[in-house]
């Protein structure tokens, strides 16, 4: 065996971000599942320290984002919800990777809120389940 492929990326709940605040993060800023305080502080866990939003890690489509276009990069299921403070990140990350030259597909619930996918009795979420499944077999059969 040569070596393993990530043949998928699936990404739920983008934890992506930028200096200035979508309109998501506003407007649902007191999100009981994960509130724009409760997001700042992971930033501030997560980037170095006197880094800002705009750090590359977190804001990857930004300013000082890299060229992905000649990489190659797995394809992407990008799932939100609409009731989600991050949906607008991940409707950018999703819009990025495409403009990039990759393929992504963006799946958006919009009548749940972050993190819906965890809860079973959630019928989105038995949705979003079968979509990332029937996702990852069609990259396994390419």
């Amino acid at each position: 065996m040569v070596g393993a492929q990530n043949c998928w990326n699936n990404l739920n709940s983008s934890t992506f971000g930028a200096g200035e605040r979508s309109e998501s993060e506003l407007e649902f800023q007191w999100n009981p599942i994960i509130s724009l305080e409760h997001m700042d502080w992971i930033w501030k866990q997560f980037l170095p320290e006197e880094s800002s939003r705009d750090h590359r890690a977190v804001n990857v489509f930004g300013p000082k984002s890299k060229d992905i276009s000649g990489l190659i990069f797995p394809a992407a299921l990008v799932v939100t919800s609409g009731l989600d403070p991050l949906r607008d990140w991940s409707r950018r990350y999703c819009e990025w990777l495409m403009q990039s030259g990759k393929e992504a597909k963006l799946i958006e619930y919009p009548n749940v809120p972050h993190s819906f996918y965890a809860y079973p009795h959630v019928p989105e979420a038995c949705m979003a389940i079968r979509e990332m499944e029937k996702f990852m077999q069609n990259q396994l059969t390419k």
